[in-house]
């Protein structure tokens, strides 16, 4: 049975206050480190995850509205497209809700939470995550051939696969992993937020103001990161899913 990293052990505390939650948060965001997993009832997480929820959702919306209201003031009162808006257009309300709110957070917290726990196979995802999601925007950038763009991808895959089948190579980055996991966490986490920047169409923005247009979505991570490690993955993606789900909804009453 393949084992995972070593463990940060924590104290539980099966009816935390709101300060305890926060502070315990904070103490992770500086200092990322593999939590021990509580495979705790639901009963004794709901409270915690609750109280992160709504931190969560609350930051999120506050700096999304303080973002784009900033990006008004600064005159850029049509800066692009969402993809999602023609998608609402042109979708059955039901299938948009279960394209949002299920499908989309159970891929996402796959790729970019699940290999959060260093195991052999999550290793292997993790460069599927490179592939799919970072190469491709890589590649487009540089402006190279569409051959020499897929040389380069399949060998980067080719790449994964041979450090994952070696197990010396294997135990060496499950050591780098261990020792630096907290560039490992944000790594993840600064990805799966620029990643959203493929959302926005034709965008009328400098280079230096479109990474906030993710700033939300870079908040996010952090609080599903955290809830997968400290709970697990499944309620990461309840976690992610629901907040889809709101936020969904919040789109629906106000256009």
């Amino acid at each position: 049975m393949e084992a995972t990293l070593p463990t940060e052990k924590v104290e539980t505390n099966p009816n935390p206050s709101i300060r305890e939650t926060v502070l315990e948060f904070w103490h992770f965001l500086k200092a990322p480190q593999q939590l021990q997993a509580r495979h705790q009832e639901p009963k004794q997480v709901w409270k915690p995850l609750l109280q992160l929820f709504v931190l969560k959702f609350g930051l999120s919306l506050g700096i999304a509205l303080l973002v784009f209201g900033l990006l008004k003031l600064l005159g850029f009162d049509h800066f692009g497209s969402h993809r999602l808006d023609k998608f609402l257009q042109e979708t059955h309300p039901l299938l948009v809700l279960l394209a949002v709110a299920v499908v989309g957070p159970g891929i996402e917290e796959f790729f970019f939470r699940a290999p959060l726990r260093y195991t052999r196979k999550r290793l292997l995802v993790s460069f599927l995550t490179i592939n799919i999601f970072v190469l491709p925007s890589l590649l487009e950038m540089s402006q190279i051939s569409t051959l020499v763009s897929a040389l380069i991808w399949l060998g980067v895959l080719a790449l994964g696969i041979w450090v994952v089948l070696n197990d010396e190579r294997t135990k060496y980055l499950r050591r780098l992993w261990n020792e630096h996991f907290g560039a490992v966490f944000y790594t993840f986490t600064i990805v799966f937020a620029l990643v959203h920047l493929a959302n926005y169409e034709n965008l009328r923005l400098p280079s230096t103001l479109i990474p906030l247009l993710v700033v939300p979505q870079f908040i996010g991570a952090l609080f599903w990161g955290y809830i997968r490690l400290r709970f697990s993955l499944s309620w990461a993606i309840l976690a992610h899913g629901i907040s889809n789900a709101l936020l969904l909804a919040l789109t629906y009453l106000t256009t």
